[in-house]
């Protein structure tokens, strides 16, 4: 079987839609009760961690650790502050993801292709908000979680972590706004 591809299903509604349909099909994407205010809870507990440790890179971690930094952990965090705000706009409208692949399909097809299981007020202001570049910074972001994860040559500067923060917080801000609406 190929592999998922979320930058395809951007694309292409029909292939979203096979892969959507491919993880309820396996019960990886299951209905499930609203506990959105539950991940958005956990959003905003690793955006003050990530934080927090981006703090400690001024003073304290250089002088405990050198030249070593934590900037691939800072990236990881802010990762998945993002992947709960997403979790959280999907058990607001009834589901719940045991994948990362699977969470990026539901988001992908009804946020960018179809919007039909939504009212009106909330397609509205989903097309205003949750545009294909907010998709894109969660699969980006994923990429660059796995990077800092799993990569032993990849060098993470306090640039790209600060450039991460900025998405992490931007997304989790209109993540908000949609769960207020």
């Amino acid at each position: 079987m190929k592999k998922p591809d979320w930058k395809l299903w951007l694309n292409d509604k029909t292939e979203c839609k096979f892969w959507m349909d491919n993880y309820i099909r396996k019960k990886i994407l299951k209905k499930s009760s609203n506990e959105s205010r539950l991940h958005l809870k956990r959003t905003d507990h690793n955006l003050t961690f990530a934080n927090w440790i981006i703090e400690k890179h001024k003073d304290e971690i250089p002088d405990v650790f050198g030249d070593d930094n934590f900037y691939d952990w800072v990236i990881s965090i802010y990762y998945y502050a993002i992947y709960h705000a997403a979790l959280a706009l999907l058990s607001k409208e009834g589901f719940t993801s045991k994948n990362h692949s699977a969470t990026l399909a539901f988001l992908i097809y009804h946020h960018h292709h179809s919007q039909k299981a939504l009212e009106k007020e909330d397609v509205e202001l989903i097309a205003s908000s949750l545009d294909r570049e907010d998709i894109e910074i969660l699969g980006v972001s994923k990429e660059l979680r796995e990077k800092a994860s799993y990569g032993v040559h990849e060098s993470f500067e306090k640039k790209l972590a600060e450039q991460v923060r900025k998405e992490a917080v931007d997304f989790a801000n209109k993540i908000k706004l949609l769960l207020k609406s």
